[in-house]
């Protein structure tokens, strides 16, 4: 059975199409939960044990905590292997796993030692015939209830904003020097992803793809020839296609941002402490602590993810402030009455009590680590390399942070590769004088040849965007004039060339030659093409940044009218893009 989203069955799915949810009254969260209670819905009433992979345990994690799972009568939640000796016919198992080889593999071998007494077989993505087979095969005690298809291959971040959690980016940034019997499995996973976020949100798109990047437009082609040709049917929505638009970028485009420090709550976690599936460690007196880190959970996080760094700190005063009133309101116990409130109140005075801990942990190591990194010295610099049109102001500037100990040679790496991506053909000298300089400080030489390797794979001749803004006559005066105007904020004057992408596709703008339409879209008319879409679904092969999620929310609630999700291989950070250049570059 192919599951649509959750309450739909074929039929009642077919008559919903015409009438389904735009994006921006779509939660990508939401939607992944109500598949997970979809899945333990049908396994009707009893004892259950939650069977997953590493993946979709991520999904699930991401989704539920262990008291919603426990409500939904998941008493265990084990990882997909086979244990001989381990019986456990009072359960029943429901198995959440995506559909590759290895998975039905280890499903059939424990469909074959019985360890279950039902199986409720749900995979995340289409299941190929030959995989459905080899598991009826391996049904000897009858023990399978349901086997169906639930589109759940991506993990919900944001309402919004989603990712596929990939492992080696670097494979994707250097897809061009891969052996073409690698490159299959490369992109496989990635078409897979997106046709999931496809057909959970039941549209399929037309398709466009950058298109300098051979990974691009590969994922572009295969993700149409899935929709189009080989599973038709599947994605048959009955809607007016072109109204939606999916967009295939690549990172190396745009290798600016991921390296740019950062001052809005979400992505400062993720640059300086790092957050994996919506959650956050940090070490206080010794002790390791996980920190929930979702809009969905956690209204404070909600409300001020995207508020700047002096913001933050005023908002975490006031909800200090707000539960010391509350707290001392608590102490004052004078009667019965009094004494019930406080009792009625407990589970909420404790859930706000673990979330103004938790705020005032996350911004006291955040400060800390600003402090002593120099981080607003260095980001004064990094804006004024990629926004600035001072050449030498900004060499110098670069050179003085170079010999200033209190700069860790990391953010040094990273000033002079913005350096050599913003002035790589005028400033040549000036580049090896910096190479030099980071040499100098003891710098891997491995790293010191990343400036040189950088520019040839992410240069000027091998993007299509106009990263600096330099290019024409117009995007030149319009730079100038809004330097003449300042800034509100030095830190965050940068603007992710997505941004500039996104308004030329809504508008209809994007010119054709530098984004061409994939599949039957490519034969359409001229009128078709330049059609302005009403949804747009980004994706970004090499990795997304919580910069450029934070500028997509901006987008949607500033412009109803036109609304986007964003999508990725994974979620970067500066050190985690650092690494991936480097592999990539070897």
């Amino acid at each position: 059975v192919r599951a649509h989203p959750p309450g739909l069955g074929r039929r009642a799915a077919a008559a919903a199409h015409d009438g389904a949810m735009a994006v921006n009254a779509l939660n990508l969260q939401l939607v992944i939960k109500e598949y997970i209670i979809k899945m333990l819905n049908e396994a009707g009433v009893g004892m259950k044990c939650l069977v997953v992979d590493d993946f979709t345990l991520n999904i699930v994690s991401s989704a539920f905590t262990q008291t919603e799972l426990l409500q939904k009568e998941v008493f265990l939640v084990e990882k997909l292997h086979v244990d001989s000796n381990k019986k456990m016919q009072h359960l029943k198992a429901v198995c959440f796993v995506r559909p590759t080889e290895e998975s039905v593999r280890v499903l059939c071998d424990l469909l074959r030692a019985g360890t279950y007494g039902e199986f409720f077989v749900f995979f995340s993505s289409v299941l190929a015939e030959t995989h459905l087979q080899a598991l009826a095969e391996s049904d000897e005690n009858e023990a399978v209830r349901q086997v169906q298809e639930m589109y759940a291959s991506f993990l919900a971040v944001d309402p919004t904003v989603f990712t596929l959690d990939l492992p080696r980016n670097d494979h994707l940034l250097r897809y061009a020097s891969l052996a073409p019997s690698t490159r299959s499995t490369v992109i496989d996973p990635i078409v897979e992803g997106i046709a999931s976020f496809l057909l959970s949100v039941k549209r399929r798109p037309a398709i466009r793809a950058q298109s300098n990047s051979e990974i691009a437009k590969r994922v572009a082609s295969d993700v149409a020839r899935l929709a189009y040709e080989q599973e038709q049917g599947l994605f048959d929505f009955r809607r007016a296609e072109g109204a939606s638009q999916l967009v295939i970028l690549d990172r190396l485009d745009d290798p600016v941002t991921p390296l740019l420090s950062q001052w809005t709550y979400q992505a400062m976690i993720h640059e300086l402490i790092g957050i994996k599936n919506n959650r956050v460690r940090i070490h206080e007196k010794g002790k390791a602590q996980d920190i929930v880190v979702s809009g969905s959970g956690d209204g404070f996080f909600k409300d001020n993810m995207y508020a700047n760094y002096g913001d933050l700190g005023t908002s975490v005063k006031r909800l200090v402030d707000d539960f010391q009133a509350v707290s001392k309101m608590n102490k004052q116990i004078d009667s019965i009455e009094d004494m019930q409130r406080f009792v009625e109140s407990f589970p909420e005075f404790r859930q706000q009590s673990g979330n103004v801990s938790k705020h005032v942990s996350l911004m006291s190591e955040l400060s800390r680590l600003i402090g002593e990194r120099a981080l607003m010295a260095v980001s004064q610099v990094e804006q004024e390399i990629v926004c600035g049109a001072d050449r030498a102001y900004a060499f110098a500037s670069t050179l003085e942070k170079l010999g200033d100990p209190a700069v860790t040679s990391t953010a040094c790496l990273k000033l002079v590769l913005l350096f050599a991506l913003r002035y790589e053909k005028e400033g040549e000298r000036q580049i090896l004088e910096l190479q030099n300089a980071l040499a100098k400080r003891a710098v891997e030489p491995s790293f010191v040849r990343l400036v040189r390797d950088v520019t040839r794979i992410a240069g000027e001749a091998k993007r299509v965007g106009d990263l600096f803004g330099n290019r024409t006559f117009f995007s030149r005066a319009q730079k100038a004039v809004s330097g003449l105007k300042g800034a509100d904020n030095v830190y965050t004057q940068h603007q992710p060339l997505l941004v500039q992408t996104l308004e030329n596709i809504s508008k209809g703008k994007a010119k054709e030659s530098d984004y061409p339409l994939v599949g039957p879209a490519a034969n359409a008319g001229s009128a078709q093409k330049d059609q302005r879409p009403t949804e747009i679904f980004v994706f970004i092969v090499g990795g997304i940044t919580y910069e450029e999620a934070r500028f997509v929310a901006q987008m949607n609630e500033s412009n109803p009218g036109t609304q986007i999700a964003l999508g990725g291989t994974g979620i970067l950070n500066s050190a985690g893009f650092l690494t991936d250049l480097m592999k990539a570059t070897q």
